[in-house]
């Protein structure tokens, strides 16, 4: 293998490291001051560690989920970027993440920007791990630590241990009609339902896809939860889209164990540091729908 142009030596101005995602090399600043975070769960973390003010551009996205940053410039969608913007900005490293910013991560790294793609999180502990992997990057290890060590401990709070036998069957689909996306194992949805006291319904599926909505109707879920982008989306009602599906023999319709909600209210999607609150917030609407004993 040929390695011109590599480094890697902290005594250096900048560090260059190999990352195969990008097939190609990172150049890395001894200190990292202007940062562009393109990714919600990035951007929470930058902020939850004490980096908010050397953040000086981030994506539309990002501002629903971190209201630290709303009023940072917008330089990207979710996957689009105006690169004349975010180039007058000058930052020293453009932070993204892979799953389906894969595409964007490799445009951003062709178009000479210093982009590095944090991983998108498998499990709970994923997402702790890269809140060290940011703050390492970033020079805020100490603070990382720290943060760690909070959601270690809030993780073990808000977990709920049931028998396999208990755990009621969990259908979540995000942005039902437009996407109908929903999630399977090694995926952070998955453990956040598991940690919750549930049991995902496509668990041993892998990954996130469009579900075939005949094997949900065989799966029979105890509870079903869709997860909306707009309000006013959620607000119109699930009913006519279960009349459509046929769906309506499901142990969660007949039931009445339904979940509505949106991305803000209800942050299934998200994969930052308050990945804990939601994880609260999900088990006790478990609770609130009888499926689960938390008294012991």
């Amino acid at each position: 293998m040929e390695w011109d142009g590599f480094m890697n030596s902290a005594s250096l101005a900048s560090t260059s490291f190999l990352y195969d995602f990008l097939r190609g090399c990172i150049r890395l600043p001894e200190k990292i001051e202007r940062v562009v975070s393109l990714y919600p769960s990035i951007t929470e973390i930058l902020v939850s560690i004490g980096f908010l003010a050397n953040i000086v551009g981030v994506s539309s996205w990002c501002k629903l989920f971190v209201k630290e940053v709303r009023k940072i410039p917008s330089v990207a969608s979710a996957t689009a970027v105006n690169y004349e913007r975010l180039k007058s900005l000058n930052p020293d490293i453009v932070l993204v993440s892979t799953g389906f910013q894969q595409k964007l991560a490799a445009e951003l790294y062709q178009q000479g920007f210093n982009v590095y793609p944090v991983m998108l999180p498998k499990s709970l502990y994923g997402i702790i791990e890269n809140v060290m992997v940011v703050g390492s990057l970033i020079g805020r290890r100490e603070e990382a630590g720290k943060l760690v060590e909070e959601l270690l401990e809030e993780l073990k709070t808000y977990s709920v241990k049931v028998s396999c036998e208990e755990r009621p069957k969990v259908y979540v689909e995000f942005w039902p009609e437009s996407y109908s996306i929903t999630a399977g194992r090694l995926t952070f949805v998955d453990d956040l339902i598991y940690s919750a006291g549930g049991l995902n319904l496509f668990s041993k599926a892998a990954g996130f896809f469009k579900p075939d909505f005949n094997e949900v109707s065989r799966g029979n879920p105890d509870i079903m939860i869709f997860i909306f982008e707009r309000k006013a989306d959620a607000e119109m009602g699930i009913e006519p889209l279960i009349a459509r599906r046929g769906w309506s023999h499901i142990k969660a319709v007949k039931e009445g164990r339904i979940l509505v909600s949106t991305e803000k209210e209800l942050p299934l999607t998200h994969s930052g540091p308050s990945f804990t609150l939601t994880l609260k917030l999900l088990s006790e609407k478990f609770k609130e729908l009888k499926l689960i004993d938390r008294s012991n």
